[in-house]
């Protein structure tokens, strides 16, 4: 088992500058390209969302639940769940977020008319 003082030593030889920036700069091209390409798939949903909220007149200052619900559903099939179980939880995130006391009515619109899905 290791001591206090191996620990410390262990963690900062892991932290010094120039070798944390050499490891950052390996990888930055990749969390910079996966970055452009989450923001290039979310962004037109966030606008639908938003579209759905408009013409459901809900105040501004709710948007962001709405928001978060279709960004839950979209980490969903982001991650590659569809199907069944797709539809399974996105049923569940629509009663977590009218247990908040969202719109049921406005939920299933955003399931349905941005993510194709059917909830109830």
């Amino acid at each position: 088992m290791k001591t206090d003082e191996q620990r410390i030593a262990s963690y900062l030889a892991k932290t010094v500058p120039a070798t944390l920036s050499l490891k950052v700069a390996a990888v930055l091209g990749g969390m910079q390209s996966g970055f452009a390409a989450a923001c290039n798939d979310l962004v037109p949903i966030e606008i639908a969302i938003q579209a759905e909220c408009n013409i459901a007149a809900v105040p501004t200052i709710q948007y962001p639940f709405y928001l978060n619900f279709g960004r839950e559903i979209w980490k969903l099939e982001h991650k590659g769940i569809d199907g069944p179980g797709l539809i399974a939880s996105a049923q569940s995130l629509h009663d977590k977020y009218v247990s908040y006391g969202l719109d049921t009515a406005l939920l299933v619109s955003i399931a349905d008319k941005v993510f194709t899905i059917t909830v109830t």
